[in-house]
């Protein structure tokens, strides 16, 4: 049974927090708005007072998760620091994001690889509108950190997409495989090390933790 609604919260935020868990969980095709709407405790109508669709409310998760990835861990990159340090930091915080908010996580993985049809066209798009806002406020330090030699790449266009690949399939396995590999957060170093040598061709001088 689920637990009385708290009056406190808005109907919205609480029909978000439901989504996020039941599409994290289950999965977005596995869920019912009829579900979601017990969950949140209200009439199924209701809830096409805050979302036209299911559709509709999956985008808006996918774009309140990017928004909270992007505030918690692009933080480095406006601090005054080496791009090695910033990129250790960058990545402490995208682990300690996933293991904090696994359900942003999954969703955002599910959403960019499981829908189909006009409805993952919407959320390419989404996706692909707020990843060039992130890119572009890196842009900058991979360019300088590559004129300075501290990178070994031909183009920061070659960094972000080896960076892309590497941090969508380290989430990856931590939300869709986590059995299969030991807690990553106990690996950090040796994926640090890792990380670092494939892009400059040395091992790092800075350390991963704080």
């Amino acid at each position: 049974m689920n637990a009385p609604a708290d009056p406190a919260v808005p109907t919205r935020d609480r029909i978000r927090a439901a989504a996020l868990d039941l599409f994290g969980d289950r999965g977005y095709d596995g869920v019912s708005m009829a579900e979601l709407a017990e969950r949140v405790g209200v009439a199924k109508p209701s809830l096409y007072n805050y979302y036209a669709s299911k559709e509709e409310l999956l985008l808006d998760l996918v774009e309140e998760g990017i928004g909270q990835w992007a505030e918690f861990c692009m933080a480095p990159f406006e601090r005054a620091a080496s791009f090695e340090r910033q990129l250790a930091d960058h990545l402490r915080l995208v682990i300690d994001f996933a293991r904090e908010r696994p359900h942003v996580v999954a969703v955002f993985h599910h959403a960019t690889t499981h829908v189909r049809g006009e409805l993952a066209e919407r959320v390419e798009a989404q996706v692909r509108a707020t990843e060039e806002r992130i890119r572009g406020r890196i842009h900058g330090r991979i360019e300088a950190a590559l004129a300075a030699g501290e990178l070994d790449a031909e183009t920061a266009e070659d960094v972000h997409l080896f960076l892309g690949v590497f941090f969508h399939g380290l989430l990856f396995l931590q939300t869709d495989c986590p059995r299969q590999l030991p807690p990553t957060h106990a690996r950090l170093e040796q994926l640090w090390r890792f990380l670092f040598r494939a892009l400059s061709g040395r091992l790092p001088q800075e350390s991963i933790r704080p």
